[in-house]
């Protein structure tokens, strides 16, 4: 009787240091369909956050998701505002206009991809519309840059040409007007792996493009100041 008084004072001890729970509620708060893109609004009240997450209406695909500030309350209220086709690549530019804010989506449209997405604040400087400002092939690797010059963005898209990749995007800031090419500058094998350092004259950056060279790769994209 002793040891069972004992095990229960114990397990009263332990449940009593344990964690408060925090409820939390997450919603969706709103979604939009263009063609075989999904994009789910889904709002944590509690944080005063809104997340918008993009899937392909295809098998095998993973959804990604992207999250800022909800300033207007809740919600999002989202438009297609641009849109390129590219071989196999599909860019949609999708503007929030309750939040203020622009998201580039990239994928490919095959069986097994997932969409890449980059947000940026709507800081608009002048209308303007999406548009692919150089192309590079090198490989089995593509890279397209699209310009934003509305908003003084460029966003590179890399993806590999097979079966089942996912591409990646990054935005960065780049200066009205200013010209320049898209090359590659170094490149480097390692086994399966792959490297490829990307320039864009045009912003002054640098990029490396890494991947590995097998069916169902993605690639990763990493810039920086050249």
């Amino acid at each position: 009787m002793k040891i069972l008084l004992a095990l229960m004072a114990f397990s009263l001890s332990f449940f009593a240091q344990a964690g408060k729970f925090e409820p939390s509620l997450v919603v969706q708060t709103g979604q939009m369909r263009e063609s075989d893109l999904i994009v789910r609004n889904i709002t944590d009240l509690t944080s005063k956050k809104t997340c918008l997450t993009f899937y392909i209406r295809t098998s095998g695909t993973s959804p990604i998701t992207h999250c800022y500030d909800a300033v207007s309350g809740f919600g999002a209220n989202l438009n297609q505002v641009g849109h390129i086709k590219a071989d196999d690549l599909v860019v949609r530019k999708l503007e929030d206009t309750k939040n203020g804010m622009f998201c580039l989506t990239a994928y490919v449209s095959t069986p097994g991809t997932s969409p890449a997405v980059d947000c940026y604040p709507n800081k608009q400087e002048f209308k303007d519309h999406m548009v692919e400002s150089g192309h590079l092939r090198e490989g089995d690797l593509d890279v397209r840059r699209i310009v934003d010059a509305g908003n003084m963005k460029t966003c590179l898209v890399a993806y590999i040409t097979t079966k089942g990749t996912s591409p990646s995007l990054v935005c960065y800031d780049s200066p009205a007007g200013s010209k320049g090419g898209l090359y590659q500058s170094s490149y480097l094998k390692e086994g399966d792996l792959v490297v490829r350092k990307v320039l864009d004259t045009q912003s002054n950056k640098a990029c490396l493009v890494t991947y590995v060279s097998t069916a169902g790769t993605s690639s990763h994209i990493y810039c920086y100041d050249e």
